[in-house]
């Protein structure tokens, strides 16, 4: 385990921190307006929670005023917290996380907290090291059957509840996140942590072995189908000669200018199908 994360883990100052916002930060004005910032200590199992949720009193609050205060209270929080630590999941990206809040609060004239990036640590940036490849938020939690009920909705549909103004339900997601990742860092410093899609049967294959054996099945599957196809061809093709069997050994009872009209009395279904089939043009 990381030297850095795992000091970071049992300080009393680190809080896993997380948040949503109505869209992704493109580096010009307006910057994406911000639903919560959740903060989670593991050392005493505390969450801070900063949402919408909380501050719209009322649905005729303006949503503008209910995140300034917000986001000032989240700044009172950090700087009343000077040795406050940060273990998050790529907030430090261009256009997702600090970066995009702290050009939200510069709109709303609210003052943002300068964190130190010593005081930070990218827990994606970790996992990705682990499992030699980059992993979202939702295959980390799903991979360690971390993913409890229905409160998970991607950055998206968090966006997309901005505007239905489904603070709790973004709240929620965002929790559930935060715990999430709490999670990820104990199984890591355990050496639990699943960084592959969970299988019902430990077969013992290696990944190469698992893609072999997967390629097998699609060629055996196609083969499968193919058979299936040529298999009904047969069966029509033996219906199709069985009508013409039977035209040719039913004589006809009459036949007029609207064609030839085959029955009989014993199979009435047949003889109809039969003189449709005599009659086909």
């Amino acid at each position: 385990m990381d030297k850095k994360l795992e000091q970071l883990i049992n300080n009393e100052n680190t809080y896993f921190i997380h948040y949503a916002s109505s869209g992704f930060y493109n580096g010009s004005s307006p910057a994406p307006r911000v639903s919560c910032i959740i903060l989670y200590n593991l050392k005493n199992d505390k969450c801070i929670n900063f949402s919408l949720s909380e501050y719209l009193d009322n649905d005729l609050r303006d949503i503008d005023s209910a995140e300034s205060e917000l986001l000032s209270d989240f700044n009172l929080f950090v700087n009343q917290n000077s040795e406050i630590y940060f273990i998050h999941w790529n907030m430090t990206a261009k256009g997702f996380g600090f970066n995009a809040i702290k050009a939200r609060a510069d709109e709303l004239c609210v003052e943002f907290p300068t964190i130190k990036e010593k005081n930070l640590f990218d827990l994606s940036s970790y996992v990705a090291y682990i499992a030699e490849k980059k992993l979202s938020i939702k295959q980390i939690l799903w991979f360690n059957s971390l993913l409890i009920g229905d409160d998970y909705l991607d950055g998206k549909t968090e966006a997309e509840y901005f505007d239905k103004r489904k603070f709790k339900e973004i709240l929620y997601s965002v929790d559930l996140k935060v715990r999430g990742f709490a999670d990820v860092a104990k199984l890591i410093k355990e050496n639990k942590l699943k960084t592959e899609a969970p299988y019902q049967i430990n077969d013992g294959l290696t990944k190469e072995e698992r893609r072999q054996q997967a390629l097998k099945i699609a060629a055996a599957r196609e083969e499968i189908l193919k058979d299936i196809v040529n298999h009904n061809k047969r069966i029509l093709k033996r219906k199709e000669q069985a009508f013409e069997e039977f035209v040719e050994n039913y004589e006809p009872e009459y036949e007029d200018e609207q064609g030839l009209f085959l029955f009989d009395s014993a199979h009435p279904i047949i003889s109809l199908f039969a003189s449709w089939f005599a009659n086909r043009k």
